[in-house]
């Protein structure tokens, strides 16, 4: 579960882009929820935005456990994201059968036992792949988010 941690008015085209994207997946859903209101309204996110997450950050930072994954999102959002880690180990388990990310133990800084993730070939096809899809799709969805601006 995403928890949105200081939620900005939808002004940008860029951020209204993104939160009405993060609206709708086929396959399962993740939450994007108010930090004021944890037991309030809920907001879907699409289940492949944390998938994507996920794979940009181990591109971007190289192997790194569960925790600092989570952590590096979280910054990486500008701490409006909070990972749950209920959704964050099963969304690593599946990119690890789907051959994307695999696995190994190793030790972490504080000296504790911890599962290291790391992208693999396949994986590093399908961050290029679902960027692409993203831009293309954040791209179109500007072009309704901004009207009497004349596009070519």
């Amino acid at each position: 579960m995403f928890r949105l941690r200081n939620p900005l008015p939808a002004v940008a085209v860029s951020e209204t882009a993104v939160s009405l994207l993060l609206s709708h997946r086929k396959c399962g859903r993740l939450l994007l929820e108010s930090n004021r209101r944890t037991m309030g309204h809920k907001t879907d996110v699409w289940q492949g935005t944390l998938a994507l997450m996920v794979l940009k950050t181990l591109e971007t930072m190289g192997s790194l456990h569960g925790y600092g994954i989570a952590r590096r999102i979280e910054q990486t959002s500008g701490d409006r994201l909070l990972v749950n880690y209920g959704t964050l180990y099963p969304a690593l388990l599946k990119l690890e059968q789907e051959g994307c990310i695999s696995s190994e133990w190793g030790v972490s800084e504080n000296n504790r036992r911890a599962k290291y993730y790391r992208l693999t070939r396949a994986g590093r096809k399908q961050v290029q792949k679902e960027a692409a899809q993203w831009e293309q799709t954040t791209g179109i969805m500007a072009r309704f988010l901004a009207p009497g601006e004349e596009r070519s």
